[in-house]
């Protein structure tokens, strides 16, 4: 069902995906702006977190990003979506932002990936029940151009091509990084899992 595109959006269709969109771009709201309380709301109780540095609960995620040092906050781009009944599967293309220190010079990271999240009406009101990242490309560069900084590559080679910038910030933080993420420089995962979420959404 998903990655095909809609032939006929009936009136509940169209005010069903305006409902998921409104959700999932909310908690990426509350998770930019700290507000913990609202974002927990958002998701299911047996909700499932599958991203670079997090595995886990809904809960646990809103737990544990209260905790994340520093800022990491999303640019959102364009959402598509697809219906079945009570469940939606919402693919968000975002871009992953966050400010560090290198060498004693500020530097930028942009990452970019698909935010899949699986959605559920539950007793009329549509929850979060999974979040996975399908990783793409990622960068770090200098916030002042004029910075003569050096890029570790020895360190950042170490990881995943689609995620290795992000993955390289985040270990520097001290994160465990999962390495066998969906990724463009892996399309079997992807394969597998939009396969995965595809099923998920046609029972």
């Amino acid at each position: 069902m998903i990655l095909k595109r809609p032939v006929v959006n009936t009136q509940q269709d169209i005010i069903n995906k305006a409902s998921v969109k409104e959700l999932i771009e909310f908690e990426r709201f509350c998770r930019d702006n700290a507000l913990w309380g609202e974002m927990e709301k958002c998701f299911a109780p047996e909700s499932r977190i599958t991203i670079s540095w997090f595995q886990g609960t809904g809960h646990e995620f809103v737990e544990a990003s209260k905790k994340m040092p520093g800022r990491a906050p999303h640019k959102i781009y364009n959402t598509e979506i697809w219906l079945n009944g009570d469940k939606a599967v919402a693919i968000m293309l975002a871009t992953i932002q966050k400010r560090m220190d290198m060498n004693g010079y500020p530097v930028e990271l942009n990452s970019d990936a698909k935010l899949v999240f699986c959605v559920q009406k539950i007793d009329g009101q549509w929850f979060i029940v999974s979040m996975e990242g399908i990783y793409e490309q990622d960068s770090l560069v200098p916030v002042f151009p004029t910075t003569n900084m050096n890029v570790p590559m020895e360190e950042i080679s170490k990881f995943r091509e689609s995620y290795a910038c992000l993955s390289y910030v985040l270990s520097q933080d001290g994160y465990d990084i999962a390495g066998d993420l969906p990724g463009i420089d892996r399309p079997d995962l992807v394969e597998a899992f939009y396969k995965k979420t595809d099923e998920w959404l046609s029972k």
